[in-house]
């Protein structure tokens, strides 16, 4: 006889609550990420993300880690001109600490406190102790003087130190998209998916890591330097990280043509709001291809990944180009050594 499950296993671990608030709060559109106020955001695996930073770090050569929490502060005080933490009346810090644990929730950045100032997260530091500052400043209308100190793997704390100096308005750094088709992602409690745990992260935030970068010098080898168009080292440290971080993943990423390529992006990429090309051509017999964006976020980390895709399908190096002269972003990637 057939013993019959009692209980659907993947209805049982599903988180439905929160599937509902992300189809409520996200749409997407062209591979993009779209909130309600037309930003677009990233999904990170959590160790993906601790593995890409390394990486960055590595590549820049420079401690970053101030600096990743500045774009954090900053990239969240821009996002919270939404009042989403603005409250008045009775009950003000009750519905302030509802809305912020919510906010937490739902992007899966972990579990906030105001008293003491602290998270536990399973994450980057910086990034989280960035964003909590900027929700304290907002709930307290005072800036703040931040360092955080790790109680352990999983909890942060932060020392505030109240300053004098006004919140300056914080200036968006990426572009606002139309919404798109409802998103729909299924996550288990906590914000895990197949157990691992993700993060909504904005693209703002490392767009703004990118502008931090003004004036290092990156550690690039004159070969891997030669092998992409001309940018900043900002640009150039979060491509290779990318590049570095999918060389490194466990995906196996094979095309054979074009469409394979259109089918690959979107099936890889889409689901982390990275973008999809909206044509694929080959340039030459040795498997060079030609994409065409229509938008994208963050093009240094979108062209490192599929950088690092092209040399994973085909194995061997990349050349990269890039060229943003048109109304669409056109990417080439293409053997970096000619074959006999």
């Amino acid at each position: 006889m057939i013993k019959m499950p009692l209980i659907d296993e993947a209805e049982m671990i599903l988180d439905k609550e929160l599937i509902s608030r992300l189809y409520s709060n996200f749409s997407t559109a062209n591979g993009m990420i779209i909130d309600t106020s037309g930003n677009s955001w990233f999904r990170w695996r959590a160790d993906g993300l601790d593995s890409w930073w390394r990486m960055f770090e590595e590549v820049i050569d420079a401690p970053m880690g101030r600096k990743l929490a500045n774009a954090a502060c900053d990239e969240e005080e821009h996002l919270l001109n939404s009042e989403v933490l603005d409250f008045t009346g009775f009950f003000k810090k009750k519905k302030i600490l509802k809305a912020l644990l919510d906010r937490w929730n739902l992007h899966g950045w972990g579990i906030p406190s105001l008293s003491p100032p602290s998270f536990e997260s399973i994450g980057l530091n910086p990034i989280f102790a960035g964003i909590l500052q900027a929700d304290i400043e907002r709930i307290n209308s005072e800036r703040y003087r931040m360092r955080w100190e790790e109680k352990s793997s999983e909890s942060c704390i932060l020392n505030l130190e109240k300053t004098n100096s006004p919140i300056p308005a914080s200036k968006p750094v990426c572009e606002t998209y139309p919404a798109g088709e409802d998103y729909q992602v299924e996550v288990e409690p906590k914000w895990k998916i197949d157990g691992l745990s993700h993060h909504l992260l904005p693209a703002g935030l490392f767009k703004r890591l990118q502008e931090s970068c003004s004036g290092l010098i990156a550690n690039v080898s004159d070969d891997e330097r030669a092998a992409w168009p001309q940018v900043n080292d900002g640009f150039l440290s979060l491509a290779i990280a990318s590049k570095n971080l999918f060389i490194a993943g466990e995906e196996i990423f094979l095309v054979a043509d074009s469409d394979g390529w259109l089918q690959s992006c979107d099936a890889f990429f889409s689901p982390m709001g990275f973008s999809k090309p909206i044509s694929v051509r080959e340039i030459d017999s040795n498997g060079g291809i030609e994409l065409i964006y229509p938008s994208i976020p963050v093009p240094a980390i979108t062209l490192g990944m599929l950088a690092g895709a092209w040399i994973r399908s085909e194995g061997r190096p990349v050349k990269v180009g890039f060229d943003s002269s048109d109304e669409n972003l056109i990417f080439t990637l293409q053997s970096r050594y000619e074959l006999n």
